[in-house]
């Protein structure tokens, strides 16, 4: 299973990208057999907040900064922490 975190937006508008593989990461499953994808709720329209695309083998989502809470914040911390 490949995961991969895209972070834009902001002040700054930086683009972060970051992918894990759980071949690589066991912990990986762990953390995405807790995110519903389907429950996400679309993003706010804030100015300047960071939106955070999330790819799960081809089911994908983006989430405001605002939204972005649990399971799923810990699945983007965990990949954006590994990013290569």
């Amino acid at each position: 299973m490949k995961v991969t975190v895209v972070r834009s937006g902001g002040f700054a508008g930086i683009e972060q990208r970051a992918e894990c593989d759980s071949a690589r990461d066991p912990m990986l499953v762990r953390l995405v057999d807790r995110v519903d994808l389907g429950t996400v709720p679309p993003p706010g329209r804030i100015p300047d907040q960071f939106l955070y695309e999330i790819d799960i083998d081809g089911d994908r989502t983006t989430v405001g900064e605002a939204q972005l809470n649990g399971p799923l914040r810990e699945l983007v911390h965990h990949v954006l922490g590994h990013a290569r």
